[in-house]
């Protein structure tokens, strides 16, 4: 399950991490979500891996604009789908917390439960 984490959190639980363990790697990414137009960039995860006593640990930091009006757009014609419209804000932003242990049997990360991130 995700965590919603505020800026100042976060930036306290990087800093203490950065302070604690070893960071191999920090970047941003785009966050990209599929639409009825194609791909679009819809907000920005930020990344940060590190060395733990637990093994290589990713957190993932997804942050996109909030939804401030949604739409439903209905098509009377036969055959023709309903679709759905969504503004979002230009200044609010939703943010999510996400952790992963990299599994070296499988070369791949594994979603852990980050609820107990950031207390």
């Amino acid at each position: 399950m995700p965590k919603i984490m505020q800026d100042d959190k976060w930036d306290a639980l990087k800093e203490e991490l950065k302070r604690k363990f070893k960071v191999t790697k920090e970047y941003f990414e785009d966050l990209i979500v599929e639409t009825g137009d194609g791909p679009v960039v819809n907000g920005k995860i930020e990344v940060l891996i590190f060395d733990s006593p637990l093994g290589q640990i990713k957190l993932t930091r997804e942050s996109k604009p909030m939804v401030t009006d949604k739409k439903f757009i209905y098509s009377h014609r036969a055959g023709q789908a309903a679709r759905t419209e969504y503004q979002f804000s230009d200044s609010e932003f939703s943010h999510k917390i996400k952790a992963y242990k990299f599994d070296e049997d499988n070369d791949e990360w594994k979603e852990m439960d980050a609820s107990n991130f950031g207390h």
